[in-house]
């Protein structure tokens, strides 16, 4: 009796350490999957140049080439994570993407990097459902917290950060270029797609699904089918239709706000396109590391006081934090201010990569905490890339001048924010009264 006791100590301790190495392998393809995704945005300019791109076809090839599939593959592809290996459905995915990349090098017109985005979109689709599902079942409830911060904390640097990591390839493929016989767009390309290469093969020899790792401490979770989780949604619509429409919502501010702040300070304050971009970078780069400390601190807190809506709570304040910055702050007139504006509203705003997966894994039950995340992917991707870069503009219209992207850039946070806010106190209110589930 007395060795089977020890014998489980040690087991724990070595899956805690497993645990963590797993989690710092998921961090480490996340920051790999932003810097594929965005890497087309900085290479934009010769790749148009060199395959005869227009502006439409560029957009088309940043935004819904991308978006769309990264949002509607998510939920089939949620559902196998939910019932098959997921360490070997990461490791596909991640090829999948990292090959994609690679492939991008070779496009040679608009349609061939089109598939290539696709391609990207298809299988960054796979990592975030799978990290959110197997954190879940690395850790205790109480404990989660912390290691679900540090896998979210990318999605709040590589925002920016990606475009460092991007610009120090595409100088080092400058360099190489003469040598290699390709032009550096293409060099870079292949630079970054090799890492996703050797990560997934890293992995496949090094992890298994904790499903599939004997422990003795439980059994075998069975799967459970679309059906199922269709019954559950409806019998929790209170809480899931407020919350994922939250999160969509104020994807909406975000993604408006980042997208359309660099030409703002252009426009309004004469900067340079480069100092803009170096100015809103580091501003968004500073507030996003301390938004994944804060948020999860203080959702942690509130589970200390026997409080089971504290990720929802946050999410809700972050939406008022974010809505009164940008409503109160963009218009102040001195590019100080607007700046220290868009600080605070990204504190708030990044809070969505972080508390928005730990809620899922506090309410959401095992068995289909994948898919449950598949579609939190699907509402942030088609209401917050898809729709609020496209809300400010048409805001935009009703006031000439260079303040004009201000004005849209607030009404869309305005109405966003505000009704984000009313969603989730929805979501808190129905949280008190639905059941957590024990996982």
């Amino acid at each position: 009796m007395a060795t089977h006791s020890r014998d489980r100590v040690e087991v724990a301790a070595m899956s805690t350490r497993q645990a963590w190495y797993i989690v710092i392998l998921l961090t480490i393809l996340y920051a790999l999957s932003f810097t594929d995704r965005l890497l087309l945005a900085l290479l934009a300019q010769p790749v148009a140049s060199a395959l005869s791109l227009s502006d439409g076809q560029l957009a088309l090839l940043l935004g819904a080439g991308f978006a769309v599939v990264y949002a509607l593959s998510g939920v089939p592809i949620a559902d196998r994570i939910d019932r098959d290996d997921r360490v070997r459905i990461v490791v596909l995915g991640v090829a999948t993407w990292s090959g994609m990349t690679i492939g991008s090098a070779f496009a040679t017109d608009f349609w061939t990097l089109l598939i290539m985005r696709a391609g990207v979109a298809l299988g960054e689709a796979v990592l975030t459902p799978a990290a959110v599902s197997l954190i879940g079942d690395l850790f205790p409830r109480d404990k989660r917290a912390v290691p679900t911060a540090v896998y979210g904390s990318m999605g709040s640097i590589m925002s920016t950060g990606a475009f460092i990591i991007g610009g120090a390839a595409l100088g080092l493929s400058g360099k190489l270029e003469a040598a290699a016989g390709m032009a550096a767009w293409q060099l870079t390309f292949i630079l970054l797609g090799v890492p996703g290469l050797l990560f997934s093969v890293l992995i496949l020899m090094t992890v298994r699904d904790p499903r599939h790792v004997p422990s003795g401490t439980g059994s075998p979770v069975a799967a459970t089918g679309f059906a199922d989780m269709m019954s559950y949604l409806r019998r929790h619509w209170t809480f899931y239709l407020p919350f994922y429409a939250g999160l969509g919502l104020i994807t909406m501010v975000s993604m408006g706000t980042i997208s359309w702040m660099p030409t703002l300070i252009v426009r309004n304050f004469g900067e340079s396109a480069a100092n803009a971009g170096f100015l809103v970078g580091s501003a968004g780069l500073t507030a996003g590391v301390l938004s994944t400390i804060f948020w999860p601190w203080l959702a942690q807190n509130f589970a200390r006081r026997g409080r089971t809506d504290g990720t929802i709570v946050g999410l809700m304040a972050s939406s008022i934090l974010a809505t009164v910055a940008l409503v109160g702050g963009l218009g102040l007139g001195g590019l100080p201010l607007v700046l220290t504006a868009f600080f605070l509203a990204m504190v708030g705003l990044a809070s969505v990569a972080v508390l928005g997966p730990l809620a899922l894994q506090f309410f959401g039950p095992r068995p289909i905490r994948a898919r449950l995340t598949s579609l939190f992917i699907l509402a942030t991707a088609l209401f917050g890339y898809a729709v609020g870069p496209v809300t400010v503009v048409e805001f935009s219209r009703f006031w000439p001048g260079p303040a004009a992207l201000t004005y849209g850039v607030v009404l869309n946070a305005a109405m966003a924010g505000t009704l984000a806010a009313v969603a989730f106190a929805l979501c808190a209110r129905a949280s008190r009264s639905m059941a957590a589930q024990d996982n």
